[in-house]
């Protein structure tokens, strides 16, 4: 890792099982929706599971290591990887055609509750408790976090002495961000970011790039095409290229941390069990690291690289409880 790369936070002050406790006296209504995967039917066996993923590497990495894990401790684990979008695999769990699909605090959040303030981990995690509707169930958030950044290249960052989204505000007139078209209008981008560190970014100093912090916008960012880029956390291009993350102390971007969003009636103490503790031990580091080795030169598929995590872990055996 290079020293252009801000250390993978550090897990402190995350007081997640006093939040889960304080949530669980909240009471959600259940709202229905329409499956276009055609839906499915419930098992009653708790121990059979249907586990989806997002159509994107890390989505499928770390779907792959719930079903290893699930399948050590005697799960019956069937797979439907690749689904698309929130728009499509949330209503997928609720209408049973999988049970469990990994998913991210900070934009769960957003996906039911657009307009709510929560940025930091514990208010987020409070916020999207009371924001679920009742059939859709989520266990303890891993320390893994992948969430919106803003980026700059070396060479920007050592020129204008940037660590964080306040240095890049000094110099607002010359910035150039490029991001996919919805960040210039969220609270999250660059509405955000003009409010809380004055970066004001004018229409014609905005690129709008569609591939969400893919290799079009790393090459914008590179080549010099944009100033700034809104990058994934867990990208394998801010090591590869360079890039600096700038330091975002108030909060613009939400907490993002992975989290199993499980379909509310194939929740079970077993099923809890084998997943907190695999939420326990996935780190931000551990996403970066198999991200790499699967969209790098390695020629790894997301099964081998969630496999080599298993082992590593010890989560190709029963977990001890």
């Amino acid at each position: 890792m290079t020293s252009s790369r801000k250390p993978a936070r550090k897990f402190r002050g995350f007081r997640w099982r006093a939040v889960l406790v304080l949530v669980m006296a909240v009471t959600v209504a259940a709202c229905g929706s329409s499956n276009p995967l055609g839906g499915g039917e419930v098992s009653g066996d708790l121990k059979s599971i249907k586990v989806g993923s997002a159509d994107f590497t890390e989505s499928k990495i770390i779907a792959e290591i719930y079903a290893q894990a699930l399948e050590a401790n005697g799960f019956t684990v069937s797979r439907q990887f690749g689904i698309g979008s929130r728009e499509t695999y949330i209503p997928a769990v609720q209408d049973h055609s999988i049970d469990l699909i990994p998913e991210y605090t900070g934009n769960l959040l957003q996906y039911f509750d657009a307009k709510s303030a929560a940025t930091t981990p514990d208010a987020v995690l409070l916020a999207l408790f009371k924001a679920l509707p009742g059939d859709l169930s989520i266990l303890t958030p891993a320390p893994a976090e992948d969430k919106d950044t803003l980026a700059v290249s070396e060479a920007t960052a050592q020129r204008w002495n940037l660590k964080s989204i306040a240095d890049l505000a000094q110099h607002s007139a010359e910035v150039k961000v490029g991001a996919p078209s919805e960040f210039q209008t969220r609270q999250t981008g660059l509405v955000g970011l003009k409010e809380k560190y004055g970066l004001d970014i004018p229409p014609a100093n905005f690129v709008a790039i569609s591939d969400g912090g893919g290799p079009a916008t790393v090459q914008a960012l590179t080549g010099g095409t944009v100033t700034a880029a809104n990058i994934f956390s867990t990208s394998p291009a801010i090591e590869q290229s360079k890039l600096v993350v700038l330091e975002d102390p108030k909060n613009v971007f939400l907490a993002a941390n992975v989290v199993p969003l499980v379909a509310s009636q194939k929740m079970s103490s077993d099923l809890k069990t084998v997943l907190d503790a695999v939420s326990a031990k996935l780190t931000t580091e551990a996403l970066i690291q198999m991200n790499t080795a699967v969209e790098g030169n390695q020629g790894i598929d997301p099964d081998e690289a969630a496999g080599k995590w298993i082992a590593d872990n010890g989560f190709d055996k029963p977990v001890q409880k």
